[in-house]
């Protein structure tokens, strides 16, 4: 652990502490995180106390594991203003957790950031082979369903910016042609949900769904990651219970699907 020459020894572990919280993939417990971090537990534990009560941490479902806590969301609230995430996070929970149940398929809730989306929320799929969801994480908005989706309810300024930066390829499944995307998003839009077919990772589809704000513009996308040798009537169970999770949190949220005006 490599500390600056005038930095804060207590700070520096709690960053590192926070690291690697966030880059554990189903939480990390305390004896994890001493024989990582190489700091005495006494000391671990303690940073782990005081995270926890200011929410920075917190035990995933009371048990033993810690996980970032919420009030990560409200901070990043602050730093990029808009919709009031944390409530857009307290609406979904419940409905993307009994999707999630339902389906045995984790869930996502992301938002647009600038040329990105970001997921700020992930209801955990009770299944063993659940695919996980990493809350934080960026991605392009022409690589994935989400993404997608966003642009098909931006302004035709916003997608012509957009585009003329260049599009990346993330597979060889990616769009990179612009009109090919421009058209792709036509269709996106007229359909009400995006697709992405191994766009963003090999051998995986995701289906997303848009959720609105009571003047009807996207504020976020419910999406589900699934491993792409879903039967066909698989991918549609999956498909209807985005829509429908999406639709009920625009409706709990007050929004507004332009379309229906």
């Amino acid at each position: 652990m490599n500390e600056p020459k005038h930095g804060s020894p207590v700070v520096e572990k709690t960053a590192h502490l926070l690291e690697a919280v966030a880059d554990a993939k189903t939480g990390i417990s305390l004896g994890a995180l001493v024989d990582q971090l190489r700091v005495p537990r006494s000391t671990v534990y303690r940073i782990l106390n005081s995270l926890t009560a200011h929410g920075l941490v917190a035990r995933v479902n009371g048990g033993a594991s810690y996980e970032l806590g919420p009030k990560f969301v409200e901070l990043a609230r602050r730093i990029s203003p808009g919709a009031d995430r944390v409530t857009l996070i307290e609406a979904a929970r419940p409905i993307l957790a009994a999707a999630a149940e339902r389906i045995m398929e984790s869930f996502k809730l992301a938002v647009p950031e600038g040329h990105e989306m970001m997921t700020i929320f992930a209801a955990s799929s009770p299944g063993d082979y659940a695919l996980f969801i990493k809350v934080g994480a960026r991605s392009r908005k022409h690589v994935g369903a989400a993404g997608k989706l966003a642009l098909a309810y931006s302004d035709y300024s916003e997608t012509e910016a957009y585009c003329s930066g260049g599009l990346e390829a993330k597979t060889p499944y990616t769009m990179t042609d612009p009109e090919a995307l421009k058209e792709a998003l036509v269709e996106i839009r007229r359909n009400g949900y995006a697709e992405d077919n191994q766009e963003s990772n090999l051998g995986l589809r995701a289906f997303a769904a848009p959720v609105f704000d009571d003047q009807g513009r996207l504020i976020a996308t419910v999406s589900v990651p699934f491993i792409g040798e879903a039967t066909p009537d698989r991918a549609r169970s999956i498909r209807r219970e985005v829509l429908e999770a999406a639709a009920t949190l625009t409706k709990t949220i007050n929004g507004l699907n332009p379309l229906s005006k």
